[in-house]
């Protein structure tokens, strides 16, 4: 039997909030901050909505100055390790485990804006290794362990989380520090754009009537650790990575990879499908992505769906962060007594025939799957518990 791994310490910056309770606040009210940006780069005569992190008028993303980045980062980081009240010996024997899909993209996006740089310059000087931001980090707090980086698209810090909370359960380390990080880079925004992927006024996943994904920027920090802190922390039960191969871009609609993918999640927490009291679903709000993961959850369970509850309308689709900043979102809102409802949802999809959540449901103590999944294919699913008898 292996040991446990416990989320003891959590920070996040989204759209929605700086602090666990300003966003637990807003989910628990529905209360949603939507901006709509122009592509200025190419010109198109219309903008799209995008969940932005906007304190002030100075953080709109032609105004952001260098340090803006890190700022974010470092402060979600150190707020983390606050939480769980690390001492400077145990932060010296932590782990990083770093999340991202864009990496250090916007930094240098911001660097050719202001200066004459080349394009081919800029990638020269964005090719030191992905591993410098996770360095930074480590640097900047003292962090005295390893550090490992994952950018597998969608689930990059889902991926993060997982493996650490592996090698904590296998006995590999103490202590980890995982985080997803993506905040606003005109590659993602023109790319998914180009895609047709993006929609154009609310995020209504599995709604008949959605019309895309709404990106959104977040940095989201938890520490993991073999023992719990208090009584409400979260323990990681289990969890399951697969790579779908339908396709290069899409899943297989029948959801067979997916499926598979909750179901080995389900045998390493050796728990049964009726054992799971509600699902975090992925839910991008894209067409295929909807329909696979729904077609996936109800041959999990056999036709007998969880209640369902999708938390992208709240902050966007923070694409690599998603994984770490939609676990904190969810759990903290389990912690204040209720699974959160899907804004935007009106209208049952039959080629999903799934109706997620449309009101706050109260919850108490129970097990819980967080499933996410990739471009490319790649699935992540976690199975979290605040059962005190299993902490």
């Amino acid at each position: 039997m292996q040991q446990g791994a416990f989320v003891t310490g959590k920070a996040m910056i989204c759209a929605i909030g700086e602090t666990p309770e300003q966003i637990v606040e807003a989910v628990r009210h529905r209360r949603i901050h939507l901006a709509h940006l122009s592509f200025p780069l190419a010109g198109l005569p219309y903008t799209r909505p995008y969940y932005l992190i906007m304190r002030n008028e100075a953080d709109r993303p032609e105004n952001r100055p260098d340090g803006y980045f890190t700022e974010i980062l470092f402060s979600t980081a150190a707020g983390a390790i606050a939480d769980a009240g690390l001492s400077d010996i145990e932060l010296g024997k932590t782990h990083l485990f770093f999340g991202s899909t864009s990496m250090d993209v916007p930094v240098f996006e911001g660097n050719h804006r202001i200066t004459s740089a080349s394009v081919s310059d800029i990638f020269l000087r964005a090719s030191n290794g992905y591993g410098k931001i996770a360095s930074a980090v480590m640097e900047r707090l003292g962090i005295g362990g390893g550090s490992y980086t994952f950018t597998t698209a969608c689930t990059s810090s889902a991926n993060a989380f997982l493996y650490a909370a592996a090698m904590i359960g296998q006995g590999r380390l103490e202590r980890a520090l995982v985080i997803g990080y993506d905040l606003f880079n005109n590659l993602g925004f023109y790319g998914f754009e180009g895609l047709k992927s993006l929609a154009t006024s609310t995020y209504r996943p599995f709604d008949r009537q959605r019309d895309g994904l709404i990106l959104g920027e977040a940095c989201g920090a938890v520490v993991l650790e073999g023992r719990p802190r208090s009584a409400g922390d979260f323990r990681f039960l289990g969890g399951a990575n697969l790579c779908d191969t339908y396709s290069v871009t899409s899943h297989d609609e029948e959801g067979t990879a997916v499926a598979e993918t909750m179901n080995r999640a389900l045998g390493q927490a050796g728990i049964a499908p009726g054992a799971i009291r509600a699902v975090k679903a992925h839910a991008t709000g894209t067409e295929n992505s909807d329909r696979t993961e729904c077609a996936a959850m109800r041959l999990t369970f056999s036709g007998r769906v969880p209640p369902v509850t999708c938390v992208k309308p709240f902050i966007g689709h923070t694409v690599g962060a998603c994984g770490v900043c939609e676990l904190i979102l969810f759990t903290q809102s389990l912690k204040a007594g209720f699974i959160p409802a899907t804004p935007g949802f009106r209208e049952k999809d039959e080629g999903c025939n799934l109706t997620p959540l449309t009101e706050n449901e109260a919850v108490g103590e129970g097990i819980f799957m967080l499933n996410y999944f990739g471009f490319g294919g790649n699935c992540t699913t976690l199975i979290l518990s605040n059962e005190g008898g299993r902490a």
